[in-house]
């Protein structure tokens, strides 16, 4: 679905305006009641099997964000639940 829909029309918008598309749509959805509950359980690992060692800090997952994209921290809470 990704590759077939989303992807196609998220690259035919300016960088900028589907970084803003993609900030307001997930956070319409995560609006919905239940949504951040049902995110958490499934994105959040579990067990200390995933967690990372690096420069002297323990993380829960190997996943990672890039620098910037939420440089000014509009979806906290909401890229929380996905395990960032």
């Amino acid at each position: 679905m990704y590759k077939s829909l989303i992807r196609p029309l998220l690259f035919r918008l300016p960088p900028e305006k589907a970084h803003h598309f993609t900030f307001s749509l997930v956070k319409t959805i995560h609006k919905i009641p239940g949504v951040s509950a049902i995110n958490s359980s499934f994105f959040m690992p579990k067990g200390k099997s995933n967690e990372v060692k690096l420069f002297g800090l323990t993380f829960p997952n190997r996943v990672g964000l890039a620098a910037g994209f939420d440089k000014d921290g509009k979806l906290f809470e909401e890229l929380a639940n996905y395990g960032f």
